[in-house]
């Protein structure tokens, strides 16, 4: 198994990014080793778990690898890193084809190639239910980190590509009518391979923005966190917020979706007016802006979403929760 994994994720020789050179040990010794450097090190995991956050009879087991590693590689995103090195750990129950697990790790190592990233070792274990654990190893690209807690007063709040895509897709899934329903594929894409930003974190540092987070529990949610460590209120306009248009297929609350539902894994940051324009200019996902932050923190308003007569709009969630509490 060992040998059909390392065939699986051996990186195209033709494409050797600078993890692979740095790189001593992979797959097959008691650790993996690579050559450090002097600039900050960044670490994120993440858990995908059977019928917690997907099941087979929606997901492939390649679209489980891509989905594995895209979320963590969207933590090192939102922080304004690059990713090198991934280790991962699979539990899956003892009947699982070997072509499942090849196909796994195809589907990560496909992912890994686009961002210059090897997967370098892990651990496998039988369980019950399948649950993919990945840990990634990544850097700053500069001294610049994005930050949570770097959102000033009267930063423009701004958004990459659409939201409510993923969440649509898993209201459909869910709903009792799904079989007279045909889920469109770019939802389907949204929920399954969804496409870390990296490329576009790197645009952000190298323009100044100085706080970030990756949309994964919800626009609300995730800007509530930046909020709550930044220690300031923020005003999101409903009428801004970049929709995904096929949600309005299935969904019977699309803005709900984008607002609340998760999973979306763009790129929220919050900057000045100046900054946002150079950034706009440079980027190849086109941003939005949805808001602004606004005064510092008195109580626990936090994010207040209006709509366009500014009538304060009564959330339908909070967003995701961890533990359903």
């Amino acid at each position: 198994m060992i040998e059909l994994i390392k065939d699986a994720t051996r990186p195209n020789p033709k494409s050797i990014s600078d993890a692979c050179q740095r790189l001593v040990i992979g797959i097959g010794d008691d650790t993996a080793a690579w050559h450090g450097s002097p600039r900050v090190q960044l670490a994120t995991t993440d858990s995908l778990v059977e019928n917690v956050h997907f099941t087979f009879e929606s997901s492939t087991w390649q679209d489980l690898g891509h989905k594995s590693l895209a979320v963590n590689l969207s933590d090192i995103a939102a922080m304004g890193g690059r990713a090198l090195y991934a280790l991962v750990s699979l539990t899956c129950p003892g009947s699982v084809d070997s072509v499942c697990i090849t196909d796994f790790y195809r589907g990560m190592t496909q992912l890994a190639a686009k961002h210059g990233v090897v997967i370098v070792g892990g651990n496998m274990s039988a369980s019950s239910e399948v649950t993919a654990n990945v840990f990634v190893v990544g850097e700053a690209i500069s001294n610049t980190l994005l930050r949570r807690s770097s959102a000033q007063a009267s930063d423009l709040i701004a958004v990459t590509g659409s939201l409510g895509g993923a969440a649509a897709a898993v209201a459909a899934l869910k709903s009792t009518a799904t079989g007279d329903i045909a889920i469109p594929q770019a939802l389907m894409q949204a929920l399954l391979r969804p496409e870390p930003r990296l490329a576009t974190a790197h645009v952000l540092v190298a323009e100044g923005v100085q706080c970030a987070i990756d949309i994964s529990d919800g626009l609300v949610a995730d800007l509530g966190h930046i909020c709550e460590c930044s220690n300031v209120n923020a005003t999101i306009q409903a009428s801004q917020i970049p929709v995904n248009p096929e949600c309005h297929e299935v969904a019977p609350d699309p803005l709900g979706c984008a607002l609340y539902g998760g999973e979306d894994y763009e790129l929220l940051f919050t900057c000045n007016a100046a900054t946002y324009e150079r950034v706009a200019a440079r980027l190849d996902v086109t941003p939005t802006i949805i808001g602004e932050i606004m005064d510092t923190r008195t109580s626990s308003r936090g994010v207040v979403v209006v709509d366009a007569e500014g009538r304060t709009l009564t959330p339908g969630s909070t967003g995701w929760k961890h533990f359903g509490i």
